[in-house]
């Protein structure tokens, strides 16, 4: 679990996640798709000097601006070295909002496993925060 306490109201945070203009900012530009319902996907490709990284994602649960379920899965090079389940939830807090990021996952060897999805996760949430500092559109 990660979370995270933003000076932002639910409604801007919420909308940095709903808005493809938006998610792309912090997430990466590399997203080619984003269908933002439950049954939606997600299809993002980077390239790195390790090779393709392809994330490929199924929202499962969409309640507007408190929770978001998706399962997701990563392949490097074409092959799946992981796959997780992964829930979002946004919560009034102090004028801000409390976001809360839990992820269960299948580790399929060779992987980075639990630590690199937690680096990976930790560097995107911060990239989140940066984005919402200059974003102001609270639009969603």
């Amino acid at each position: 679990m990660i979370e995270r306490l933003l000076p932002n109201c639910r409604d801007h945070v919420w909308s940095a996640w709903a808005l493809i203009e938006k998610k792309k900012a912090w997430f990466g530009q590399g997203m080619t798709k984003m269908e933002f319902w439950p049954g939606g996907t997600e299809h993002l490709t980077h390239v790195s000097d390790m090779g393709t990284h392809t994330n490929e994602t199924r929202y499962f649960e969409i309640k507007d601006r408190e929770r978001i379920v998706f399962a997701y899965s990563m392949a490097l090079n074409g092959r799946i070295h992981s796959v997780s389940l992964a829930t979002v939830v946004f919560a009034d807090h102090g004028g801000g909002t409390r976001l809360t990021y839990t992820e269960q996952m299948c580790v399929i060897p060779p992987s980075d496993g639990a630590e690199g999805r937690k680096h990976g996760w930790t560097a995107l949430l911060k990239a989140l925060e940066d984005f919402l500092a200059t974003d102001t559109m609270a639009r969603a």
